[in-house]
């Protein structure tokens, strides 16, 4: 019976994970996803067409890369969590499935990196110039609003 419920449970959180991960966050609060953050910077840094479509093609490139990614770390904490909910634990379930959660982790962060990195070598030494002081000037504003989103882009 346990294995039945927990076999629902599971099924009922994978089908509406895909609601989750449908889209950007926080509609109804106003808050801007961050890729509307990123457009509202990269919009004042002047970009040629050329560099606006390029950009373009790596922001999709980039979401075609991590959301697999995203989606099977969401799936991962589900299942550890419902894991930490038995009475009888399997620790090297649970273990094995922090090691699976890290790694992913860990190639969402390496994708993320590299999409920083051939973002910013689309840009003029002079647009990457004022591209770093936009970040700084909203990361200050991030960390004394304290909405907690300060920090790396």
């Amino acid at each position: 019976m346990k294995k039945i419920s927990l076999l629902v449970a599971m099924i009922f959180i994978l089908a509406s994970s895909g609601f989750v991960l449908a889209g950007p966050k926080d509609k109804a609060s106003g808050k801007k996803s961050k890729w509307e953050m990123e457009e509202s910077t990269i919009s004042k840094l002047d970009l040629t067409e050329e560099q606006r479509e390029k950009i373009g093609v790596l922001r999709e490139s980039f979401q075609k890369e991590i959301t697999p990614l995203r989606s099977q770390a969401f799936e991962k904490k589900v299942e550890i969590r419902l894991l930490w909910k038995q009475i009888k634990l399997d620790p090297a379930k649970i273990k094995s499935l922090e090691k699976e959660i890290h790694s992913l982790m860990g190639q969402l962060r390496e994708k993320s990196t590299d999409y920083r990195l051939a973002f910013r070598s689309i840009l003029t030494p002079e647009q990457a110039s004022k591209f770093v002081a936009l970040i700084g000037a909203r990361d200050q504003h991030h960390r004394k609003s304290g909405d907690g989103q300060g920090g790396t882009k």
